[in-house]
């Protein structure tokens, strides 16, 4: 008999996207059931490695469990059940769902994968099914679809190139194990500049909001679950016993993306510079690398999962009723819509870390983390970052009930509130009863935590009274801006100067040397079929002529080579030699 234990999740996963094709009905079914057994299989499963494949002079683990994996996973596997759920109530078609589901089985095999290989195997996966997946919807979302494409491509060959750097480096049949992290140096960097392009890091990010912003609605809820939290599962792997460096990007990334999230007014553009942002929190508590810090990050992680995937399911359905995701250009959430505002209200109240929400948790343990390894700038980072995100969503609800046109939007219908509710409740759950969610976080017995404690609660206070204030100070501000100007206005052009330059160049390059092989090759063959010639006119005239009159003495027509005649014969004598020898050979 079969262990389960021996089989990763993400199969059943893929068994349900290929049913998906069948029909949506049938689809969504499928992936509801296949993500519901996958999260019971992420909780029953015992910690361990299981299974060995043989490929080439490696062994590769296909399914390892610890509590990283084990939280990172559920997380993906409970999340795909009501994104597969709000996909269907959406109105996606059965294509959308094959390639969803695509996309969360990847996710999935990446997590259980007991070594690089098979993580390598998942993330590659995973950017082709989510192509797809922007692709589907069609119109703009098909440009947008390449340059995620191109983006994603980079990012899994610089990590491709790192592992083998650091398979050189390490040596021996182990080394795609995770163990103690990736070699130091060039692999190690190589692997933060693939694992930073899908974590989005500041440089590398705008493919997010253009992304995220553009395909179905459905589809940006799932979209938003899975790819920038696989990247930090990763940083996590290649880093874990942390990093500074990467602890003070993410602490800049928390406050650049909150900043970038003030300036939009486009509803999903808005949530997609708050992923940025909250990613920064994850990495980190995973760079300051103490058991708090590391159990802060993945408590993050899983909750970040919730509540961003709840505000997208809001935003989604202000896009279906507005028929617009601008803000101040559709219809206003209201009394129409009690369902819709307490949804918002809730998963905002947990981005914003509002005391009985699954944010105040998790933050406060990153915040805790950098107080106690006494990083007080990284602190203050992530301190302003709260501020950011706090104005940000105070300009969200306003925008959406106050600034919209005048027409009240239409609330979320049964299916759609079935896929929601389960959500809102488990970011509530998670903030009042989290001792049951500590115990699945990493080392859970080295650490220890009161996040209701009197400086939690006053800190957060003061960060909201800070937030509202700039809130308040800042509208007319925020009135004028229209996106901002991101690091792309820049770096495209640089982009595409370089690239044209450095292709003339090489043009230029390739000319001049084809110019002289050219050359080369005439006077070459003019030496080979009339070197008394070429020899005649580089002599001085009457030594040249002697020459010539001395040469026509000898015997041949062109010079010192052998006549017509003579090269005949020769010829006929080879091919009369050759035949013999190989009817004396039969």
């Amino acid at each position: 008999m079969i262990d389960p234990a021996t089989i990763s999740p993400a199969f059943v996963v893929w068994l349900a996207a290929a049913l998906a094709l069948l029909g949506r009905r049938v689809g969504a079914v499928a992936g509801i059931t296949a993500c519901g057994v996958a999260s019971w299989w992420v909780l029953t499963v015992p910690a361990g490695t299981s299974g060995e494949w043989a490929f080439l002079e490696f062994a590769i683990i296909p399914v390892a469990v610890d509590p990283a994996s084990r939280v990172t996973g559920l997380a993906f596997a409970a999340f795909g059940v009501v994104a597969v759920g709000y996909l269907s109530a959406t109105g996606a078609d059965c294509w959308h769902l094959s390639a969803a589901l695509t996309y969360a089985g990847a996710a999935l095999w990446a997590v259980f994968a007991g070594d690089w290989l098979g993580l390598l195997v998942g993330w590659e996966l995973m950017a082709l099914a989510s192509t797809l997946l922007v692709w589907l919807h069609g119109g703009d979302a098909v440009r947008v679809g390449f340059r995620y494409a191109l983006v994603h491509a980079i990012g899994g060959a610089l990590l491709a190139a790192g592992l083998a750097m650091h398979v050189v480096a390490q040596g021996g049949a182990d080394a795609l194990h995770f163990g103690d992290g990736i070699a130091g140096g060039l692999p190690a960097l190589t692997v933060a500049a693939g694992v930073g392009i899908n974590a989005a890091l500041i440089g590398v990010h705008v493919w997010l909001p253009d992304t995220y912003a553009s395909p179905h609605v459905g589809a940006s809820v799932v979209l938003s679950a899975y790819t920038t939290k696989l990247a930090v599962y990763a940083a996590y792997r290649a880093f874990p016993e942390g990093n500074l460096a990467l602890a003070y990007v993410g602490g800049v990334m928390a406050v650049f993306g909150a900043s970038y999230a003030l300036a939009q007014k486009d509803a999903r553009r808005l949530l997609a510079y708050h992923i940025q942002a909250q990613v920064g929190y994850i990495l980190a508590g995973i760079g300051i690398g103490s058991a708090l810090g590391i159990a802060g990050a993945f408590a993050h992680l899983f909750n970040n999962v919730l509540f961003k995937g709840l505000l997208f399911m809001v935003a989604g359905l202000i896009v279906i009723r507005a028929g617009t995701g601008k803000l101040e250009s559709g219809g206003r959430l209201g009394r129409s819509s009690p369902l819709l505002v307490g949804m918002f209200l809730v998963a905002a109240a947990s981005i914003t870390a509002v005391p009985g929400t699954n944010g105040f948790i998790s933050k406060g343990m990153v915040l805790d983390a950098a107080l106690e390894g006494g990083h007080t700038p990284l602190r203050w980072l992530l301190l302003i970052g709260a501020v950011g995100t706090i104005a940000s969503f105070c300009k969200f609800g306003y925008y959406a009930s106050r600034r919209g046109e005048d027409r009240l939007l239409a609330d979320a219908t049964l299916a759609q509130a079935i896929t929601m509710i389960p959500v809102a409740v488990a970011c509530l759950a998670i903030g009042l009863w989290y001792a049951p969610f500590f115990d699945l976080l990493p080392a859970s017995g080295d650490w220890s935590t009161d996040p209701y404690s009197q400086r939690h609660l006053l800190e957060k206070f003061a960060l909201f009274a800070v937030g509202a204030t700039a809130f308040v100070l800042g509208r007319p501000l925020f009135e004028r801006l229209e996106g901002g100007i991101d690091v792309d206005a820049v770096r495209d052009p640089l982009i595409f100067e370089g690239a044209r330059t450095l292709t003339v160049g090489v043009a230029l390059v390739f000319g001049a040397v084809s110019a002289a092989d050219h050359g080369l090759r005439r006077r070459a063959f003019a030496a080979a079929t009339d070197p008394v010639d070429v020899i005649a006119r580089r002599l001085p005239d009457e030594a040249g002529e002697r020459y010539r009159e001395h040469s026509r003495d000898i015997a041949g027509t062109i010079g010192i080579g052998p006549n017509r005649r003579y090269r005949y014969a020769v010829l006929i004598v080879c091919l009369a030699v050759a035949l013999l020898i190989g009817v004396g050979a039969r």
